[in-house]
């Protein structure tokens, strides 16, 4: 999977530049300006309304999987810490909130980010009479719907407005709507119906899935909230086709378990690459891992590599790539090695989509050779889930500069701001600190459009 990485990663032109000038892909992501700082204020007519007056807010975005943890797709919503307002707010708050969202895809280039994968967008029912919806690419979308009691009062009557939505392209997400006799006749319309694993029990949960089967046959079952790995094998094992949630973040850690020797190796190698080790000593680690040896040849010959003759000795090949593109090649290598648990391909999306954001963030302030170190940063950053160790044990291994240490162990010191910013992209529990915005020189606008553009870069590479 890590072909079409060569190029991007280790060409001489793929310094970022700044989301404020223009997107380091090769085609904007955006070709009107995304309007992720639409006012947040209440509307007009509500209390506390104000004309003019603007508060941005940021994307949060989750992986949606399959069973078998392919990525299905991406999940995007306004940040948690504005949708735990929402059942206190007016319907024209709500719309309001509604056109944010939906704003930041009206271009098609936004959509390329994601390849074949769906765009799931959580909305109100208000969504669904947008004229937002018409400007939308057609056949990308998944609206994913909030369940109001009061809008399906006379759930007959919105049959033909689910149905033209479908014929437009779009596709349909019920979440949490209960399976009343007054809906019955909804729940065939959804694609996809979400529950969440955080509303029931293990029994009522398997119970409540079963019944959607049974009540909407044709539709897939989406089961959120997942924040622990347990609960994912568990749900993998229901009649449930996606899944979604933060459990990469929140994989259980061991202090007892030991890393992984294969692992142990490559973490010898990128030490020996980082103190400029002479080509023919770390050839030499990398004998005593076959494999290792093996991938770095068949890289260094690929077609992507660009080279006239073939290289057919591990020292060569170290000369040919030079330290900084043999460490960034390493790293990646890191999420390559065989996994039990079938997540390599989900890890190493999201180290790259967090290593791009702070790299093109970055490029406001900080040197060429700093960018690199965000870059490491933000590809490190997941080093936790994917190896189940404390961060502080990965580190005793790494011989890392003293800002990537504190940006990984206390996400502070120059780094860590960046860092936090990507997180914050996919943990509405993070608080928008407004000193992490000044500290970064960066506006929440900006951290959208970064995030969006990675992900096209990354959908590009790998």
């Amino acid at each position: 999977m890590f072909s079409g990485l060569i190029k991007k990663l280790f060409g001489e032109n793929n310094a970022p530049t700044t989301p404020a000038t223009k997107p380091v892909a090769s085609k904007p992501v955006v070709t009107s300006k995304p309007v992720v700082g639409v006012g947040l204020g209440a509307a007009p007519g509500e209390a506390g309304f104000v004309a003019g007056a603007h508060t941005e807010t940021m994307l949060q975005r989750e992986i949606v999987v399959d069973r078998d943890l392919q990525i299905m797709g991406y999940n995007f919503r306004l940040r948690d810490s504005v949708l735990k307002r929402k059942s206190k707010m007016a319907n024209s708050v709500l719309r309001l909130y509604d056109e944010v969202l939906l704003r930041n895809f009206l271009a098609e280039e936004a959509t390329k980010a994601f390849g074949t994968k769906r765009i799931v967008l959580e909305v109100s029912v208000w969504a669904l009479e947008s004229p937002f919806l018409s400007k939308l690419p057609h056949g990308r979308f998944v609206l994913m719907v909030h369940y109001n009691e009061e809008y399906f009062q006379n759930a007959i009557d919105h049959v033909g407005l689910l149905q033209g939505l479908k014929d437009q392209g779009f596709q349909l997400g019920f979440d949490s709507f209960p399976l009343v006799p007054e809906l019955m006749g909804l729940l065939p319309l959804a694609d996809f119906h979400k529950l969440s694993v955080a509303e029931y029990d293990l029994t009522r949960l398997s119970q409540a899935i079963s019944a959607v089967n049974q009540a909407a046959p044709e539709s897939a079952v989406l089961v959120g909230d997942i924040h622990f790995y347990e609960e994912l094998q568990v749900c993998r094992q229901m009649q449930v086709q996606y899944l979604q949630g933060s459990y990469l973040r929140c994989k259980e850690l061991s202090e007892a378990d030991a890393v992984d020797a294969s692992y142990l190796r490559l973490i010898e190698v990128l030490n020996l690459v980082r103190a400029d080790a002479e080509a023919t000593v770390v050839a030499n680690a990398m004998k005593y891992d076959p494999m290792l040896s093996f991938k770095l040849l068949r890289f260094v010959n690929s077609p992507g590599a660009g080279l006239v003759t073939k290289v057919d000795t591990l020292d060569r090949a170290m000369i040919v790539l030079g330290n900084k593109q043999l460490y960034r090649w390493l790293s990646l290598l890191l999420f390559g090695h065989e996994r039990q648990e079938g997540d390599q391909d989900i890890l190493l999306e999201t180290a790259l989509v967090r290593a791009r954001m702070m790299e093109t963030l970055g490029a406001k302030q900080f040197k060429r050779a700093d960018l690199d170190l965000l870059f490491t940063v933000g590809m490190f950053s997941m080093l936790e889930p994917l190896l189940r160790q404390p961060m502080v044990k990965i580190l005793e291994k790494l011989n890392l500069p003293a800002d990537v240490n504190q940006a990984l162990l206390e996400r502070k010191g120059r780094f860590g701001p960046l860092l936090n910013l990507a997180l914050m992209c996919e943990d509405g529990n993070l608080a928008e600190d407004p000193a992490l915005f000044a500290a970064a020189n960066v506006t929440k606008s900006e951290v959208n459009l970064a995030q969006l553009e990675a992900m096209l870069w990354v959908e590009e590479v790998v």
